[in-house]
């Protein structure tokens, strides 16, 4: 068997989401390229990107694949973190499959995910230097359409974009309790995440009382 003809089109789409991450603006854009490159690989009909709401202490849906006319699950949706697909994904840093929901409910969504046709599931976390900030989720009609091979290609494919939408939704992951981003966080990020790009964030630290922020002379 000629392995390349199966390894070429991976790596061909890592490579056309790697270029989308580093050259796309928005979260909108960014999805749209990583699910342009997935669908040349599985089958799948509907994909969901969802990232970490600290204000609300969910996982909040920031894209999908497709309309969502009518559709519960729409952008701005919140996913619950501790009784979602998405939240114990986002909690436990792995991929889970869903072969068959009728056979699987197991979250509170489940039910409205069937009603609206999905029968099959699989979502990866989005990891960022141990932080989680997000998930990616695929839904398929028919039961039975994900192993874990495509698992292991969607969080491939993932993981090109981790630290784009890190950059593009700049909270602080590590300090849930505030909406500010700390400095220290900030160059842990690394990469695209720059001090430069945030210095409106590290100024609002500041004026809340953060590290630098100088003391009031009493002389």
């Amino acid at each position: 068997m000629n392995l390349s003809v199966k390894v070429a089109p991976r790596h061909r789409a890592l490579l056309q989401v790697n270029k989308v991450a580093l050259t796309t603006a928005t979260t909108q854009e960014l999805f749209a390229g990583v699910c342009e490159a997935l669908r040349k690989l599985m089958r799948y009909d509907r994909a969901g990107l969802s990232v970490y709401d600290s204000d609300h202490d969910s996982l909040k849906i920031v894209a999908l694949s497709t309309g969502y006319r009518n559709s519960v699950f729409h952008p701005g949706f919140l996913l619950d973190r501790t009784n979602s697909q998405a939240g114990w994904v986002f909690e436990h840093q792995t991929h889970i499959i869903r072969r068959d929901l009728t056979k699987e409910l197991r979250f509170l969504s489940d039910k409205l995910t069937l009603e609206e046709g999905y029968r099959s599931l699989c979502s990866v976390p989005l990891v960022v230097y141990g932080n989680s900030v997000g998930v990616v989720t695929i839904a398929s009609e028919q039961k039975n359409e994900f192993s874990k091979n495509h698992a292991r290609i969607l969080q491939e494919i993932s993981d090109q974009i981790a630290l784009a939408i890190n950059s593009i939704n700049p909270k602080c992951h590590v300090h849930k309790e505030t909406r500010l981003v700390c400095p220290r966080c900030i160059g842990a990020a690394g990469g695209k995440v720059t001090v430069s790009k945030h210095r409106e964030h590290l100024s609002n630290w500041g004026k809340k009382g953060g590290r630098g922020r100088k003391k009031p002379d009493f002389t």
